[in-house]
């Protein structure tokens, strides 16, 4: 054990610890208690190891540091209150802006491997209560993040969590989250289901069942700052492209690929479209580009669409189940 100097001033029960080229620390590992004064509040860095057979934490650093000394990350030795722009709340593990502020914050930090579930934890999330400009809503989260203004970034929800809120194209049950323009102009979500969208091709059932990502910071459903939709993924739909002279282009549709589950089983994998003023274009097997203005194009409902599951209940068929949305097992 040994004693570092920091810009927080000593910390002690250093066990382990790394320094940039300079000298000064990169980050380090405790065992004695420290508490630091933060522009957030007073934090306690995570020092004791848990016994065996009690929830452990991820395997992080007690501290990390900028090159200037300044705080980065902070893994807290038990959920302690921080003050963010919106708010109070508890965290175990939060990452910072150089300035002090809050980059993002996450409630829970614990190790979820083969002896702790993550319905385990899951039951230890607390339910959050939010008043934003895009909804009035209540629910368990991974983690908040903001922007070095104080706005905040992007809010991703704890599986199996299901939120409603207001987008440009109306009110949409959303999945793992949504992100934000600085603004607070809604940049991205994931819808929970099928979102039946009009867009400048036709109607198009958006929803991406393989999005399984750790943060929301960028979904499926893409706008732009005015608005306008830019992206979105979709195994339901598919879309038939003709020239002006009337010559028809193969129809373009999700194709099939192994499971990611099951090697002998088959998904269909999520087609993408991005929209822009003068192009379409379209990522399923392969990338097509159309100029919107040369091109007609119709939408189409595919009859089949095959399901992974996760969790074994979907009974048969030619589906093997979901991957998080809530249509699991419609083909």
């Amino acid at each position: 054990m040994k004693v570092m100097e920091s810009t927080y001033g000593e910390l002690s029960g250093v066990v382990n610890s790394l320094s940039y080229p300079d000298g000064s620390p990169k980050s380090c590992i405790l065992n004695k208690e420290n508490r630091i004064q933060t522009p957030v509040g007073e934090i306690i860095p995570k020092y004791r190891e848990a016994e065996f057979g009690e929830r452990q934490k991820k395997h992080r650093s007690s501290l990390s540091f900028y090159p200037s000394g300044q705080l980065k990350s902070a893994a807290l030795d038990q959920a302690m209150p921080l003050q963010t722009p919106m708010g109070e709340f508890k965290a175990e593990f939060v990452t910072f802006f150089e300035d002090g502020k809050i980059n993002r914050l996450f409630p829970l930090n614990g190790q979820i491997d083969g002896f702790w579930s993550e319905q385990q934890e899951g039951q230890l999330a607390e339910v959050l209560d939010f008043d934003l400009p895009v909804g009035k809503f209540s629910a368990k989260i991974i983690s908040l993040n903001f922007y070095p203004s104080g706005a905040l970034k992007s809010l991703t929800l704890w599986p199996g969590e299901r939120i409603r809120i207001e987008t440009p194209v109306g009110p949409m049950n959303v999945r793992t989250g949504f992100s934000l323009y600085e603004n607070g102009a809604v940049r991205s979500v994931e819808p929970s289901g099928m979102a039946e969208l009009i867009t400048p091709i036709g109607i198009i059932q958006a929803s991406d069942p393989e999005m399984l990502g750790m943060n929301a910071d960028q979904n499926s459903v893409q706008f732009s700052p005015e608005g306008a939709l830019l992206s979105l993924k979709t195994v339901h739909t598919g879309i038939c492209v003709a020239s002006e002279e009337g010559e028809t282009y193969t129809n373009i549709e999700p194709y099939e690929a192994a499971s990611l589950i099951d090697i002998e089983q088959m998904r269909t994998v999520p087609m993408q479209i991005d929209f822009s003023e003068t192009e379409i274009t379209i990522t399923a097997k392969e990338v097509h580009r159309f100029d919107i203005d040369t091109h007609n194009f119709q939408s189409f409902e595919r009859q089949r669409v095959l399901r992974e599951c996760c969790g074994g209940g979907c009974g048969g068929g030619e589906c093997g189940g979901c991957s998080g949305g809530e249509d699991c097992c419609q083909n």
